[in-house]
């Protein structure tokens, strides 16, 4: 059994967490190799109406430009996402008919690549809901007063 190299700890709780059997730190999921390729798949096909939207949220159209910007998010992947659940259905239609044949990776990785995409829409909605409850929901642009305008008034 090969001696692992003794690292030196300050923090005393990392210590303590060492000598239970605790390694390594949090890490975020990533997205397999189908997934992501899904995913980029999936903002390649809606790439115009994305631009619209941020566009949208830039301006202000959706309230004040912090609110705007959370609510032009949740937009953008709540379309990607209804893509790769339409996507879904119509694949496997055409796979029916021999157009193309579907593995169960890449049907595995639109559903991973739908699912992240759907956490991601729930973050956003809460940040526009944080907005929303601290009162920067509606405003825009007032001339020479900017700081009002990012906040919302």
């Amino acid at each position: 059994m090969p001696k692992e190299p003794k690292i030196k700890q300050l923090d005393p709780l990392a210590e303590r967490m060492s000598k239970t059997g605790m390694k390594g730190g949090a890490a975020k999921p990533k997205l397999s190799k189908e997934g992501k390729a899904a995913l980029k798949q999936a903002t390649k096909d809606e790439l115009r109406f994305s631009k619209e939207v941020t566009r949208a949220g830039r301006r202000g159209d959706f309230g004040s430009p912090m609110m705007s910007k959370a609510a032009a998010k949740e937009l953008k992947t709540g379309a990607k996402e209804s893509r790769l659940d339409m996507d879904r259905g119509s694949l496997a239609i055409a796979s029916n008919f021999g157009k193309n044949k579907l593995t169960k990776e890449m049907l595995k990785g639109r559903d991973e690549a739908r699912k992240y995409l759907k956490k991601k829409k729930v973050e956003y909605r809460k940040q526009a809901k944080f907005f929303q409850k601290r009162g920067y929901n509606n405003g825009g642009l007032i001339k020479g007063f900017p700081k009002l305008a990012k906040r919302g008034f």
